[in-house]
């Protein structure tokens, strides 16, 4: 494989296609529309992202899950399709426990709307478009460094280790901002109360190891005292 077929494979591996807000109907829809909405725009990039699609499942859970706001009746609002798009984007990355601790902070924002929903999710689609042409050349430069002949079965396979650890080392730099931002109140209570109960559990085995102490020793005195007698 030479440099020129991994060019090309890293480029097709990036070219996926996002559905902007301008294309979402201002009317509310049903979710059959919502998923052939996104499942044509989908097909509009490379072929390794056609069957990611947005099913009607995903949708329902992510109502259910608090992920979205609440729905009136059978249809969704842009807002809530907007919404639905930047879970779908960060469910590669985060766990959905994490993605709702960090929607429902942004949702409780007094300076939250629909404006500032749909200028952020422009702004990150802007921001995914220059990562997208720019990946390339970070490959290219993170080879170079790291002196990697890629022609090589062994370098391949180093660049391959590399490339990821990068991407471990990122979505803990995610997780980690994201727990630091937006704590996760549960995981803390959970922590807590674990800690009392190994407390009270350590107690209790204190306890008993000095009733088996006090036993032992009551024994040991009674057996003295046959002795002396």
């Amino acid at each position: 494989m030479d440099i020129r077929q991994i060019e090309a494979l890293v480029k097709e591996a990036v070219r996926d296609a996002d559905l902007h807000a301008a294309q979402i109907p201002a009317i509310d829809l049903y979710v059959d529309q919502i998923t052939s909405l996104t499942s044509d725009k989908l097909k509009e990039g490379a072929e390794r992202f056609h069957d990611r699609v947005l099913t009607k499942t995903m949708i329902n859970n992510y109502s259910k899950d608090g992920l979205i706001s609440p729905i009136k009746g059978k249809k969704y609002s842009k807002d809530q399709i907007l919404q639905m798009l930047l879970v779908y984007s960060l469910k590669n990355t985060l766990s959905i426990g994490e993605i709702k601790r960090i929607l429902q902070n942004i949702y409780a924002l007094p300076s939250y709307d629909g404006k500032m929903l749909e200028d952020t999710y422009e702004r990150f689609l802007s921001i995914k478009e220059n990562e997208r042409g720019e990946v390339w050349e970070m490959l290219q430069e993170f080879i170079k460094k790291n002196e990697l002949d890629i022609a090589d079965d062994a370098g391949f396979f180093t660049m391959i280790l590399g490339l990821a650890s990068i991407s471990a080392y990122i979505k803990n730099v995610v997780q980690a901002l994201l727990e630091a931002r937006y704590p996760d109140l549960n995981a803390e209570k959970e922590r807590v109360e674990q800690e009392k109960k190994d407390e009270t559990k350590r107690r209790k085995e204190e306890k008993k190891e000095e009733k088996k102490a006090a036993k032992a020793k009551e024994e040991n005195t009674a057996v003295e005292s046959e002795l002396q007698a």
